[in-house]
């Protein structure tokens, strides 16, 4: 079964903002929209690269509500195992039931009880999966309803080691994995395999063999940094206020925001030291409009005593005083009222 992807997303478009389930929102860019028709009409690992803060998690997050699709998120940490995004066998458990048994408790249960399924083999095979694990117990209400769809999240995927991505390219390419218990190949049901969407943030270089499989997506401005963020800004806090010019303040604080950023940025970057980014800038505003609600005038002074604790996180950067936080006595801004 072929999926119609133009049909998918054909309500996506640039500029469009899409709500998340975690009650931010996401606007999409046409580089987006693009590298994302052709991951799913390749079936290819989409590869979204950028550094940090530049919203490559929450792009999955919004592929997922597009599609209307169940999403899976796996962080990777240096300890994380290649096994794991197929399934995990919990030792632990186990040992306790073993021991409860010795002391006259409940004891071992059978083998697919401790096998608990990953994102992969729940993409494949839902409901097979539920057959697995703590989920063995459930209702068959509570296993009504396959999604249409899966999202498999691998976010920061430079921190694992080549197993990894050698192991996501073997299972893509074969479209199964051999079932731990009876080793009965688990595959794509009706032949549809996940979108996976995968982020790096460039701390280790990935293996050519697995970029030359990917569609990759660079995350960058498609503008000048300071309209990127402004336009960023006003998708994720839309003006609510009515006279025009407390309208214009706010599109004025927007702006200062994202100058300032943007001098911090510059000086990070010349300075050796990671710089600032988009993350940094929603988080300001969201503090300017929860400490001065509805007052622009009041967010405005708040801007210019917080956008340094935001801003700039390097500590103190040796003959760099422009990174510096603290502030000359002379150079105390008027504290804000209420």
């Amino acid at each position: 079964m072929a999926r119609d992807v133009k049909k998918l997303l054909q309500h996506l478009q640039a500029d469009a903002i899409q709500s998340l389930d975690n009650g931010a929102v996401y606007q999409w860019s046409q580089n987006e929209i693009d590298a994302l028709h052709l991951a799913l009409a390749a079936e290819r690992p989409l590869l979204v690269r950028g550094e940090p803060g530049t919203g490559k998690t929450q792009l999955a997050l919004a592929a997922a509500a597009a599609l209307k699709w169940h999403l899976q998120c796996v962080t990777v940490s240096p300890r994380f195992e290649a096994q794991d995004l197929f399934h995990r066998f919990d030792a632990v458990q186990r040992l306790a039931d073993a021991q409860a048994a010795g002391a006259g408790g409940g004891g071992v249960k059978r083998d697919q009880d401790y096998w608990l399924p990953g994102p992969f083999w729940r993409a494949f095979d839902w409901h097979g999966a539920k057959g697995y694990g703590p989920r063995s117990g459930e209702s068959q209400a509570d296993e009504a309803g396959t999604p249409p769809g899966h999202v498999i999240l691998i976010d920061e995927i430079d921190k694992a080691d080549s197993d990894l991505p050698n192991s996501l390219l073997e299972v893509l390419g074969s479209r199964e994995f051999p079932n731990p218990v009876n080793q009965q190949p688990i595959r794509p049901q009706n032949g549809l395999l996940p979108l996976v969407v995968i982020t790096t943030n460039e701390e280790r270089e990935l293996p050519a063999a697995f970029l030359r499989r990917c569609v990759v997506l660079t995350l960058e401005p498609d503008k000048s940094y300071v309209d990127f963020l402004v336009k960023r800004g006003r998708a994720h806090f839309p003006s609510t206020l009515k006279p025009a010019g407390r309208r214009q303040k706010e599109e004025e604080i927007l702006k200062t925001a994202a100058e300032q950023l943007a001098e911090d940025r510059k000086n990070a970057k010349d300075a050796g030291v990671p710089p600032p980014g988009l993350a940094e800038y929603i988080d300001l505003l969201t503090a300017l409009r929860r400490l001065a609600p509805g007052d622009p005038d009041q967010q405005a002074k708040w801007l210019e005593r917080l956008a340094r604790y935001a801003f700039l996180k390097n500590g103190v950067v040796e003959d760099n005083p422009k990174l510096s936080q603290s502030r000359p006595a002379a150079d105390q801004p008027e504290s804000p009222q209420g």
